[in-house]
């Protein structure tokens, strides 16, 4: 006889955001309305059973996520801690705006736990908000959670979840989570803890 919990979080990364391409972290960027109301569309068509909405703060997540959670009608609570990566001066500037500072993000890209870029957050205090949260997340009463956030905590999750080495620069060049798409995770509580990663980066559009 099975007495465990089973609780499925489904990471869905923030859509496409507006304006030239940029190491968007702690920038308030946004998301037009329209691509907004098609994702939260297609996210209902889908089916998932959701009691929750997690969201980051920043508009491109918490948009999105009021739509849903109001047109589901099912709590919604606001968690700074799960907000991108603050990328300290690059931050929100447009890449082509960079020309002095690539030789900084090139460093910073080829090895990210070593090479913190200027007045920014570094990977290792980023690494700890994100699975300080996530543990703390667990403990949510609610069995199916959706968790609206971006590319950088997501990443950061998977390799929590699969005990991958969140140093390896290959996690942040190599994984693709794009926007617009959901990774499932399920922890099933049974004495102890057991995480499997259902899917990783599936579209939702």
């Amino acid at each position: 006889m099975f007495n465990g919990t089973t609780k499925n979080i489904y990471l869905l990364r923030h859509g496409k955001v507006e304006g030239k391409a940029a190491l968007n972290g702690v920038s308030d960027v946004l998301v037009n309305p329209e691509l907004q109301q098609q994702i939260c569309d297609a996210l209902v068509h889908q089916g998932i059973a959701v009691d929750a909405v997690i969201t980051s703060p920043l508009k491109r997540c918490s948009d999105l996520a009021h739509l849903y959670a109001e047109r589901m009608s099912v709590p919604l609570s606001v968690a700074p801690e799960f907000q991108e990566m603050n990328f300290g001066e690059v931050d929100g500037i447009a890449f082509d705006e960079l020309e002095d500072k690539w030789a900084m993000l090139d460093t910073f890209w080829q090895d990210p736990s070593n090479h913190k870029l200027n007045g920014a957050e570094s990977l290792r205090s980023f690494h700890e908000r994100v699975t300080q949260t996530w543990s703390q997340l667990l403990n949510n009463p609610s069995d199916n959670l959706l968790l609206v956030t971006h590319g950088g905590v997501i990443r950061m999750l998977l390799a929590h979840c699969l005990d991958f080495d969140w140093k390896n620069p290959s996690l942040y060049s190599k994984l693709s989570i794009d926007n617009a798409s959901i990774t499932h995770i399920q922890v099933t509580q049974f004495a102890q803890s057991f995480i499997s990663v259902k899917a990783i980066g599936l579209p939702v559009l």
